[in-house]
């Protein structure tokens, strides 16, 4: 027996750890497989034609306009009927956007047999259209699972690893302006694309989920988008391999073919053929187009020129040369920087137009690929003004390029009146309400939220006043109770940030510097988590939506309030209020005037409360000593002599009663038997009768 439970324990971890750790493997296969999966399925370009919907609401009217223009279905493809300049963009915009949503199923699917909970897996949806890292849900509760999907598209985008609990993509260059934000991509034909996968694997079995309860899985894939908006001509392996600067080189053996000539002129062909490897030929300029091409605002205050260069020959092209001609309008302008095709940017801070730029190493764009040309401007927020050019140069000589004459931007001054119609709408606070809370397992509060204005708003700053349940909980043995997490309408953030260690122990918990959608005609669920408490993974008992104060605090000024209502902590200990109860045993006189017929009960009711001084005692037993004569009378006599039996406790008279009570057979139980210990022990006193004057009476009650 000593040996086996001193073995028993290691001999279940060891089981328990095979176990778990078969467990995990197959988690983490599956974690890669995920990963596979949606690499596979990004780099082909396709995408389920029913996220077409959800990319039109995200993108907006426009874009659905264009979709569906001529009666045709909301597929994300533009159709010819569409007369617009922007098709192009319009498709692409949409396209990419259900690409995502797309990856991300196919992601999840190839991680069949993971254990996921969505509830802590965030709202994708929520946290592509607002950029924030609290919808991407809680990476440190088991069950949690994201998918990143990231390129390299004309290195606008990338991973970044450091500043989030996650890998997350960030967007360097977003179209509304600003500093960078956080927002996935996956890319167009040639880009490099990233599919990263996180996920938290729980631990079930006792033994080594109490040491390890969870460990985090991740796997990530990268592969190149294949050329699903040009023609496949040469296929997928161009981008992937770079094949075609290997097809070049058989083509160069061609040039010995003009071996007619003298025999020393091969000797002067071999020692061009490596000038020729680096300016791949043919070249055709005509099949080199500008697929788009923009000046002006960029975002962010940034004004910049971009022109898109398109690759329709079946050989790679380089940019040798590119000049910019702009005008020093006003005196502080200056050309800041160039890139082309993915390049890292080349600084140029040059005060004087115009400005060129030659590549140290000609930039290659492949074959059927799409290369962005940028060229930025300083000072920031200063509008382009007069003649800008574009002129880039590619292989023998071929240029490409635009122009475009800018006005002075000082009547611009006049539009921006034109931003006070949208003011006119002023927040109305009163539309705002929420509901009280709804207690939920886990220790889990909700309440909803609504926003009955016309005008959205932004919710900055919540508050939530939990000191009644803080009270509570320390005076009922749970001195721990912490608040771990918020949630706003799915999406969760932890109180400490992206730290989900950081709990709050103490009320008032505080949410600051956030920006929370509140759009109007919404309602939103906002939610706490409470851990530390007494609910035993049930909701909290014993607290109500008045003993939580909640303080809503929102951009536009306004502020959605309730203050909790304070009332006196109630212990679970309540030992002394039981024997307080027993206060209510005065019934016993009601139980003397039971006897039918004695009247003059009433007037002995009192009497007991007399009793206590032992003075009364002696002077009735002296009645007793009265009434044992009258034996043959015992009708007339009783009446008045009932009272008396009252005093039956002494030994002496306890035969008299015996006869006197054969009449009244309600209280002769206690009293007709012989044995007067019995009534004895029935003495015992009953003190403090809510009196003062009253300390001590004989109770009746024990004998019924």
């Amino acid at each position: 027996m000593v040996e086996f439970v001193l073995s028993l324990p290691i001999l279940l971890f060891i089981l328990f750890g095979i176990i778990e750790f078969a467990r995990m493997v197959f988690a983490w296969m599956a974690v890669q497989n995920a990963a596979r999966f949606g690499i596979r399925y990004a780099v082909t370009g396709e995408f389920n034609e029913l996220y077409c919907v959800e990319a039109g609401n995200y993108l907006g009217a426009t874009h659905v306009n264009a979709d569906i223009d001529g009666g045709d279905p909301q597929d994300c493809l533009i159709p010819d009927s569409y007369t617009g300049t922007d098709s192009h963009d319009l498709e692409r915009e949409l396209i990419d956007l259900a690409r995502l949503y797309s990856i991300q199923d196919a992601a999840i699917g190839g991680g069949t047999g993971l254990w996921l909970r969505p509830n802590v897996s965030g709202n994708y949806e929520q946290y592509l259209a607002n950029h924030n890292p609290a919808f991407i849900g809680l990476p440190g509760e088991t069950g949690f699972y994201h998918v990143t999907i990231c390129s390299n598209r004309n290195s606008q985008f990338a991973m970044d690893f450091f500043n989030y609990s996650i890998p997350l993509c960030l967007d360097n260059l977003p179209a509304g302006g600003g500093g960078p934000e956080l927002m996935d991509d996956a890319g167009g034909p040639g880009d490099r694309v990233k599919v990263h996968v996180e996920h938290r694997h729980p631990f079930f079995l006792p033994l080594l989920s109490n040491i390890w309860p969870s460990v985090t899985l991740n796997a990530e894939r990268d592969g190149i988008v294949e050329k699903f908006r040009t023609s496949r001509v040469i296929g997928v392996s161009g981008p992937i391999l770079s094949a075609p600067t290997w097809t070049q080189t058989p083509t160069i053996t061609d040039t010995p073919t003009v071996t007619f000539t003298p025999s020393k002129t091969p000797t002067t062909t071999p020692s061009h053929t490596p000038t020729i490897t680096d300016t791949p030929i043919p070249v055709d300029c005509d099949l080199i187009s500008i697929d788009y091409s923009f000046i002006g605002h960029m975002g962010g205050g940034l004004y910049a020129a971009q022109v898109r260069i398109k690759n329709d020959n079946p050989v790679p092209i380089h940019l040798f040369q590119a000049t910019v001609g702009w005008e020093k309008i006003p005196p502080s302008r200056s050309l800041l920087a160039m890139r082309f095709n993915n390049s890292p940017f080349t600084i140029f801070d040059d005060l004087t137009p115009p400005t060129t730029w030659n590549p140290a190493i000609p930039i290659e764009l492949a074959i059927g690929g799409l290369g962005d040309y940028f060229a930025t401007f300083m000072p920031i927020a200063e509008p382009v003004q007069g003649l800008t050019t574009v002129d880039l140069v590619f292989e023998d000589g071929c240029h490409k390029g635009i122009n475009h004459t800018f006005p002075t931007t000082t009547a611009t001054l006049t539009p921006t009146i034109t931003d006070t119609p949208t003011i006119t709408p002023t927040p109305d606070c009163s539309k705002y309400s929420m509901t009280g809370f709804t207690f939920l397992p886990q220790a889990r509060q909700r309440i909803w939220i609504t926003n009955s204005d016309v005008v959205d708003a932004i919710v900055n700053q919540i508050q939530l006043d939990w000191n009644y349940a803080e009270q509570f909980a320390s005076a009922n043995g749970y001195p721990n109770m912490n608040a771990d997490w918020f949630s706003w309408n799915g999406g969760y953030f932890h109180l400490g940030g992206n730290n989900d260690l950081v709990r709050d122990f103490g009320s008032p918990t505080n949410w600051i510097g956030g920006s929370l959608p509140f759009n109007s005609g919404s309602t939103y669920t906002w939610e706490v988590d409470f851990d530390g408490d007494w609910g035993g993974g049930g909701s909290l008992t014993g607290v109500n939506t008045s003993d939580f104060g909640v303080i809503i605090d929102f951009t536009n000024g306004c502020q959605l309030r309730r203050d909790a209502i304070p009332r006196a902590v109630i212990s679970w200990t309540p030992s002394p209020t039981p024997t307080t109860t027993w206060t209510p045993t005065p019934p016993p006189p009601p139980t003397a005037t039971a006897l039918p017929t004695a009247t003059p009960l009433p007037t002995a009711t009192p009497l007991p409360t007399f009793t206590p001084p032992p003075t009364w005692t002696p002077t009735i037993t002296l009645t007793p000593s009265d009434t044992p004569p009258p034996t043959s009378t015992p009708i007339t006599p009783t009446p008045s002599d009932t009272p008396i039996p009252s005093d039956t406790p002494l030994p002496s008279d306890t035969p008299i009663p015996s006869s006197t009570f054969t009449p009244l057979p309600t209280n002769s139980p206690t009293s007709t038997k012989t044995p007067t210990p019995t009534p004895v022990p029935t003495w015992t006193p009953r003190c403090g009768w809510d009196h003062p004057n009253f300390p001590c009476q004989p109770s009746w009650t024990p004998t019924p």
